[in-house]
């Protein structure tokens, strides 16, 4: 009877231990599911920042925006890529020589009609002061001379109407060289001016959420 009854305790307990190790191995694998499942949030999550923030080897990139002047994106770019132009300097460009000012302003059409109209009327006036001088010459034979230019023969009186004529027409595109230069003097700051008007300023700002923004400016 004694061996029935410890029989009968006996024979519950490898259960008994069987269910525990069940438990155990049970809360185990929950143990190593729930740290697992943590580890794969936390790295989703660090994977979440690292995307939404930009490549650190991205020249003028920080962390936090800065609205300091030394920025790389806050750069003036007009100043760098299209300067303001010296209106006192293309003055003297165009006084050393005809549409060089205009050409230094980017109007390339009236630097070259100043150049072209300048040299063409002094070069009339400086072929009449040749003929006038060469008729001068010629006032010395009170007969008459042959002209080499016309190949006829020219009385005295002939030559002095010659020489008269062109000594008028010398001084008149004369006159009108020294104008059109003085034209071309005044012209060429207000053609530089006029590019400066037309200069668009642009500029590259980052807001505080870090968009960037492209500014244009121009004046009318």
């Amino acid at each position: 009877m004694k061996k029935n009854r410890e029989a009968t305790w006996l024979l519950p307990l490898p259960y008994i231990f069987f269910i525990c190790l069940l438990f155990l191995s049970i809360g185990f694998v929950n143990a190593t599911a729930e740290t697992s499942s943590v580890q794969t949030d936390a790295a989703d999550a660090k994977s979440d920042s690292e995307s939404q923030k930009l490549p650190s080897f991205i020249p003028g990139y920080m962390d936090e925006p800065e609205t300091k002047p030394n920025y790389t994106l806050f750069r003036l770019h007009p100043e760098r890529y299209y300067p303001e132009l010296d209106l006192q300097k293309a003055r003297r460009l165009s006084t050393f020589m005809p549409g060089l000012g205009q050409a230094y302003a980017g109007n390339y059409t009236k630097a070259t009609l100043f150049l072209t109209v300048e040299l063409s009327t002094f070069a009339l006036a400086g072929y009449n002061i040749a003929r006038a001088l060469h008729y001068n010459e010629q006032s010395v034979f009170e007969t008459g001379f042959q002209d080499d230019r016309t190949g006829k023969f020219l009385t005295y009186d002939q030559g002095r109407t010659r020489m008269r004529n062109h000594a008028f027409f010398s001084g008149i595109f004369l006159a009108t060289g020294i104008g059109i230069h003085i034209w071309n003097i005044l012209d060429a700051p207000k053609t530089a001016e006029a590019y400066n008007n037309r200069r668009f300023s642009l500029q590259v700002q980052q807001t505080g959420s870090g968009f960037q923004s492209l500014v244009f400016t121009h004046r009318f």
